[in-house]
């Protein structure tokens, strides 16, 4: 798998996950709950923004990548489970705190896909970009366990 697919898929990932977060808090009543989810969906999409930044980087410098760590087929199997999520949500074929079990997962998936894409790369820029997506998921996989805790 090319840098530059990699960074397109990569950055999809990012948009779906934000457009989950959005269902999610259009479907609560739970004022603080929807704030929280908006906030996550915002930071999601500034992921998918700041994926593409990085596309346009390595463009300029191919060799800013190394050898890609994350498989074309680890990489789809994370967009297929996202999609997944996505339409059960939109269809109201999700339960809502099971809805948030699953995302919880996917952001448990993508701050390791983000670690070991960071560890692979051979810009310090770029590299740092990638531990920071890393750890925002790991926050938001924080965040997530609240919500859990707080839906009981």
């Amino acid at each position: 798998m090319t840098a530059l697919a990699f960074l397109d898929d990569a950055a999809a990932l990012e948009e779906i996950l934000s457009a989950i977060y959005e269902e999610l808090a259009r479907l609560t009543v739970n004022q603080r709950l929807k704030t929280e989810l908006q906030r996550l969906q915002k930071e999601e999409t500034n992921h998918s923004l700041v994926i593409r930044t990085g596309k346009n980087y390595v463009r300029q410098a191919p060799d800013a990548f190394g050898k890609t760590i994350v498989t074309k087929t680890e990489l789809e199997g994370g967009l297929e489970a996202a999609r997944s999520i996505l339409d059960d949500v939109r269809s109201g074929g999700e339960d809502f705190r099971e809805a948030i079990v699953l995302v919880r997962r996917l952001e448990d998936q993508f701050e390791k896909i983000h670690m070991a894409t960071a560890m692979d790369i051979k810009d310090e820029m770029l590299q740092k970009l990638f531990q920071r997506l890393a750890k925002d998921d790991k926050d938001h996989r924080l965040a997530l366990d609240e919500i859990l805790q707080r839906l009981g």
